[in-house]
């Protein structure tokens, strides 16, 4: 594999388990140190076992990314001689479909602290850090559902629109930095997704129907090295982008979640 990323640390949250772990994996793979951020230590220390195992280079911290002071020591704590080329907010609690009308105020406000908020939090405390690299990259994860106004879901949507949003404005501002900030909005099939298949809370394959490639993509081998694309020097004039890797969905596909369990129930 090419080692775009060698030199170069980077610090993933949400990083113990689906998109963060394998976009963790990948990182290390291309050359970079990586700082798994995420509240489950078990998954945690197993992906910094898998990617030391594989010959690269990884810590983890234990952080509640809801919390700023988690947020703050998490990133100094992967900076590196205070730098950091590489920032990587995966994490986010998602909701399960629900009508707006009994949206609960609890998964409104997880959905804000993990998400837009996290995300913003981790944004500006590694600021010095990442401008301290010359050639950093922020890459924020957001979705199809928010852009598309998804019905059902509405915490998990307005998170990744204000994510989106954030976005771009910090592409605008930190570009004088040599700070880069792009999105990727993926559609995959992570190991929550799996074991969801063939039960009443399967919604997984309902919205792989209502896609052109009728799948979701693989992290380990498409979602992840598209993270890694904008983190290297491969995309040094991309900035304030979304990076659609998602088989089409968003532009091309509506998922229907009305049929969902509890989606109009209380509770």
């Amino acid at each position: 594999m090419v080692s775009r990323l060698q030199n170069r640390n980077a610090l993933v949250t949400g990083g113990a388990q689906g998109l963060g772990r394998a976009v963790a994996r990948r990182l290390a793979a291309e050359g970079a140190q990586v700082t798994i951020v995420d509240l489950n230590e078990e998954k945690g220390r197993e992906c910094v076992g898998l990617i030391e195992s594989a010959g690269g280079s990884a810590a983890f911290v234990r952080a509640n990314v809801a919390k700023r002071e988690d947020i703050e020591a998490a990133a100094a704590a992967a900076a590196v001689d205070g730098r950091l080329d590489v920032l990587v907010n995966a994490a986010q609690y998602f909701a399960m479909p629900k009508a707006l009308e009994l949206v609960s105020d609890k998964d409104w406000e997880l959905s804000e602290a993990t998400g837009p908020k996290a995300t913003f939090r981790f944004m500006q405390a590694a600021f010095t850090a990442l401008k301290a690299s010359g050639k950093a990259s922020v890459i924020n994860f957001v979705s199809g559902s928010a852009l598309g106004g998804m019905a059902y879901t509405a915490p998990y949507s307005a998170a990744k629109g204000a994510i989106h949003s954030l976005t771009k404005v910090a592409a605008n501002e930190w570009a004088r930095h040599g700070i880069r900030v792009n999105a990727v909005c993926p559609f995959a099939l992570t190991d929550v997704q799996r074991k969801m298949i063939g039960t009443e809370w399967d919604n997984y394959t309902r919205t792989a129907e209502a896609s052109p490639m009728k799948r979701g993509a693989d992290p380990d081998t498409e979602i992840a090295p598209a993270v890694a694309f904008l983190a290297s020097d491969d995309a040094a004039f991309v900035t304030g982008t979304v990076l659609h890797v998602d088989g089409g969905m968003t532009e091309l596909s509506t998922v229907d979640y009305s049929q969902s369990p509890g989606v109009f129930s209380a509770g």
